[in-house]
């Protein structure tokens, strides 16, 4: 009975595949890869506008679009010739040091020793910017090497980031942290200010500018790992079709809404939580970010106060001594303008405390962030109506810097250019400069300054809100003489004290007649009166005592008349300071130089033609107006009234008795900080020979070897694994380990050499393949020790490792000295034993160690009983 036939039936069968990677993604096409790259290239653009507000220049953007395009051509070559991780990670050390100058060091682009100076900067800028970064005022521009972080950030970070994208297989996800970590450098070392709120159809958004960042980086990611998911999908389902032979059918167009839909909400979910994180976040206007923590300020040495030495610049010595030059806008501005003067400033001093004033606040300490000086840029941005200002340093010798308003900008010249760059800092809120390397003779730098606002006049002050000084620290004769003026407490109140202060004050700079005619010889019609020094509260009561006493001891209300209180600047300035914090304002003492209209009192005061001497040196204070503004105000007091001889007699006996504090010796630490607002004290020169060439040539040698260790570092970390890998194998405890750890260099040492690594093959086929007679005997003597029933001795494994050694010199032999360096440091041997699993212990008489070469089963017993080549022993 024959079997009927089935009807052919023509049938679509429909299978599902489970949604399974396969173990590495197929990326060989190019449009996956391209499309990688964009998503990689778009993060790392973000984190270019997340760092943006630390520079803020344009040689920031040309660095980081160099350091984008060069790791992505690191990664495609990488991916294109198949380089190993180690070979990928040196690459980005190479190409860091070869265009680290030039990018994120631009300012040393200036001849050999610029660059070799520069490299140097940039090997240490690698490991000590990061602090610098956040303890230097922003934006920083192309400061010193402060670009370098940023350049190492996106280099490193666009080249392994393309790297597993490309062929990272499973790991590609790790791009995103890796991504993620150099957004968040941005935001990190930036500013802890945020941007101004946004407010669009009655929505505020805070810090909208940091949170279109994170939100531009969470899209980002979202996409590309989405389009990961989707391409690995669409692969295993290729594989799959072309494995089973089963036809792939698209799903339907409601699967493809539902995954669309699904994929969409939670795209929004993840939108609406992160802006309304951001927004908790941002809310506060200011965020805590590492420069909120790290002190800004550096660990500096204790200075003596400038306005203490104030006496020591009308001294024979430094009287008619130049002590530098002021050249520019200031200097023609204060020329051409009617009555105006230009002030320099040497020393502003806002905190007292009874003894000196200083720059710090006492009670606050070294760290206070308001009076801290830090490093700040070279330049802060200039605007239209900026004055340049230049000032070349004759007899001067200090660290507090001659300078004059807001600076935006600073260029140091001359043979210590560089030295005083890196000991510039700065205090932004008193506009004041202070130079570690101590400014001497022949130094010169140029300054951009900021015009300030025209501040309206002390009489214009309203009255401020209270005391800004601890009341313990106003003498009491101070307070009654306020209050025998009977004068209002406002700002025109202030103003008649400042005047009657200075009226019925005498100039005079010292105790004794000088010796020398100097500054008494150019006060015309001059009668010297003696006067102490110093600015405690002792000596500013003594002051006002005087001309409290004076005032109560006549019936005359004439400022003439009431000439009483004696002494200079010094005293002065901290005399009116103090008034003006009595009454409630806040004030401080500037120590400096007039360079316009000379002071009122009809003393020499302004540096003639910006030529500044000792005898310009003067003292000012300032008065804050409420409004972020400062008002001068002139503080020295007049000479053509001198005392009358009744005045002279009552105040002899208050003169002998008194102290005087300048007779001590004051005893300073070793290590301290300037910021105190105390000088240096000067100490006697040490004649010596000049080792200045010594010093020289030290650090051209210093230089020139870091430079060469920092090249040679990486070849000669691949040269140490090399030897430390031959010695390794060479000691083994299993003697037939070491005879195939012997083969196994013999291999290396060809696959460096440039021959191509035979995989799987036998030693005996490999031997043959590379066409060397000495390899075949290696090849059998190895073969027996592993596979033969005796194990071989000790003497047998050093008589095969010095048939290797010969035979790896043969191959060294064969090729020019420029090919016996390449295999030195080629990295080819360690990427066969990484890609090959292949393992350096093992175990004799079993193919764990040499699964990849040998076949356990084909064991050549043809030559067992015959003599060992090596030692003629029987096998």
């Amino acid at each position: 009975m024959s079997t009927p036939a089935i009807p052919s039936v023509d049938r679509t069968v429909t299978v599902a595949i489970p949604l399974v990677r396969p173990r590495r993604a197929p990326e060989g096409r190019r449009r996956p890869r391209v499309i990688n790259a964009l998503f990689v290239v778009a993060m790392m653009l973000v984190a270019v506008w997340a760092a943006w507000p630390i520079y803020q220049d344009t040689s920031y953007l040309v660095m980081a679009a160099a350091a984008i395009a060069v790791g992505l051509g690191l990664a495609w070559l990488g991916t294109l010739r198949g380089w190993s991780w180690f070979t990928v990670l040196l690459s980005v050390l190479g190409a860091y040091l070869l265009l680290g100058v030039p990018l994120a060091v631009p300012t040393a682009v200036t001849g050999l020793p610029g660059v070799l100076g520069g490299l140097l900067d940039l090997v240490t800028a690698t490991v000590f910017s990061w602090k610098e970064l956040v303890t230097i005022q922003l934006p920083v521009g192309s400061y010193q090497s402060l670009l370098a972080p940023a350049f190492l950030m996106f280099l490193s970070g666009t080249t392994v980031a393309l790297s597993l994208a490309w062929r990272g297989g499973r790991l590609f996800a790790l791009a995103v942290p890796l991504i993620f970590a150099v957004q968040l450098f941005g935001l990190v070392f930036g500013s802890s200010a945020v941007s101004i709120p946004l407010t669009v159809l009655g929505f505020s958004l805070p810090a909208p500018r940091e949170s279109l960042i994170g939100l531009a980086g969470l899209l980002l990611a979202f996409g590309f790992l989405a389009w990961r998911t989707h391409l690995a999908r669409s692969e295993a389902l290729d594989l799959a079709a072309r494995s089973t032979g089963v036809q792939r059918t698209l799903g339907g167009l409601g699967g493809r809404m539902r995954r669309g839909v699904l994929a969409g909400g939670v795209l929004l979910l993840a939108i609406g939580v992160s802006v309304g994180g951001l927004s908790v976040a941002w809310a506060t206007p200011a965020r805590e970010v590492l420069r909120s923590s790290i002190d800004p300020a550096v660990e500096l040495r204790e200075y003596v106060s400038p306005l203490s030495q104030y006496r020591s610049y009308f001294s024979a010595e430094l009287y008619d001594e130049e002590l530098f030059t002021v050249t520019g806008d200031t200097v023609d501005t204060a020329t051409d303008g009617a009555g105006a003067a230009s002030r320099v400033r040497l020393a502003v001093l806002s905190y007292y405390d009874g003894e000196v004033f200083r720059v710090v606040n006492p009670a606050a300490g070294e760290n206070d962030q308001a009076s801290a000086f830090a490093r700040v840029p070279h330049s802060r941005g200039a605007s239209a109506g900026s004055v340049t200002t230049r000032f070349d340093i004759a007899g001067y010798t200090g660290v507090w810097m001659p300078g004059a308003d807001a600076v935006s900008s600073i260029r140091f010249a001359g043979a210590r250019a560089a030295d005083l760059s890196d000991g510039f800092f700065y205090n932004a809120g008193t506009a004041s400069g202070i130079q570690l390397n101590a400014l001497k003779d022949g130094d010169r730098y140029t300054m951009v300054f900021e015009p300030q606002p025209d501040a309206p006049t002390l009489a214009g002050l309203a009255h401020p809100a209270g005391n800004t000084i601890d009341e313990t620290l106003i003498p009491a004769s101070l307070r009654d003489w306020v209050d025998a003026q009977a004068v209002p407490s406002d700002g025109t109140g202030l103003a008649e004290l400042v005047t009657r202060l200075r009226e019925r004050g005498y100039l005079s700079h010292a105790l004794t007649v000088p010796t020398v005619d100097s500054w008494t010889a150019d006060l015309a019609d001059y009668q010297f009166m003696p006067s102490l020094a110093g600015h405690s509260v002792s000596r500013i009561d003594a002051l006002f005592t005087a001309l409290l006493e004076k005032q109560n001891s006549t019936t005359a209300t004439e400022n003439s008349q009431l000439v009483a209180a004696i002494g200079d600047d010094e005293q002065f300035a901290v005399a009116t300071a103090l008034l003006a914090r009595h009454l409630g304002f806040e004030s401080r003492v500037v120590l400096g130089f007039a360079l316009g209209a000379s002071t009122d009192s009809g003393a020499p005061g302004a540096c003639p033609q910006g030529v500044c001497s000792g005898q310009n040196l003067a003292a000012w204070i300032e008065v804050a107006s409420g409004d972020g503004n400062w008002v001068t105000v002139e503080t020295t007091p007049q000479f053509q009234n001198p005392l009358s001889p009744i005045d002279d007699t009552t105040r002899d006996p208050q003169y002998n008795t008194e102290v005087i504090a300048e007779g001590a010796t004051e005893q300073r630490a070793p290590e301290a900080n300037p910021t105190s607002g105390e000088d240096q004290q000067e100490e006697d020169q040490v004649t010596g020979p000049d080792l200045a060439w010594l010093f020289a040539a030290l650090k051209v040698g210093g230089v020139s070897l870091a430079i060469l260790l920092a090249i040679s570092t990486p070849f000669l970390i691949i040269l140490g694994a090399k030897i430390k890998r031959r010695r390794d194998r060479a000691r083994a405890a299993d003697v037939s380990a070491r005879f195939a750890g012997g083969w196994d260099e013999y291999i290396d040492a060809a696959v460096d050499r440039g021959l191509a690594d035979q995989g799987s093959r036998t030693r005996v086929e490999i031997a043959a393949h590379y066409e060397s007679v000495g390899g075949g005997v290696l090849a059998n003597l190895a073969d027996r020790a592993v596979f033969g029933p005796i194990p071989p001795a000790t003497g047998d494994s050093d008589a095969f490792w010095a048939l290797v050694t010969a035979e790896r010199a043969g191959l060294a032999a064969s090729g020019t000295r420029r090919d016996r360096w390449r295999a030195a440091v080629s990295l080819r041997s360690f990427a066969r034993l990484a890609d090959g699993g292949r393992l350096f212990s093992f175990r004799r008489r079993t193919s764990r160690y040499d699964t990849t070469t040998v076949r356990p089963n084909r064991r050549d017993t043809s030559r067992l009983g015959e003599r060992s080549p090596i030692s003629g022993r029987e096998s």
